[in-house]
């Protein structure tokens, strides 16, 4: 995955401020080497989950995703 628009938290969280439709920030766990190996897809989906209606604080994303 691509780093543009992730906002490093700490070594091992990322976050996508909300924008377009999303709710929620969208926070992705995983230090920089798992984060680049992740599918661009990952970064679609996540931002689509907070985007549903009733999401609380943040949608999250495990370095297994």
């Amino acid at each position: 995955m691509d780093l543009a628009g992730l906002n490093r938290v700490s070594d091992v969280e990322w976050r996508i401020e909300p924008h377009g439709d999303m709710r929620v920030p969208a926070v992705i766990f995983g230090d920089e080497s798992l984060i680049r190996d992740m599918d661009e897809k990952v970064r679609e989906q996540i931002c689509n989950v907070a985007t549903l209606p009733g999401i609380v604080q943040a949608a999250y994303a495990m370095p297994d995703a």
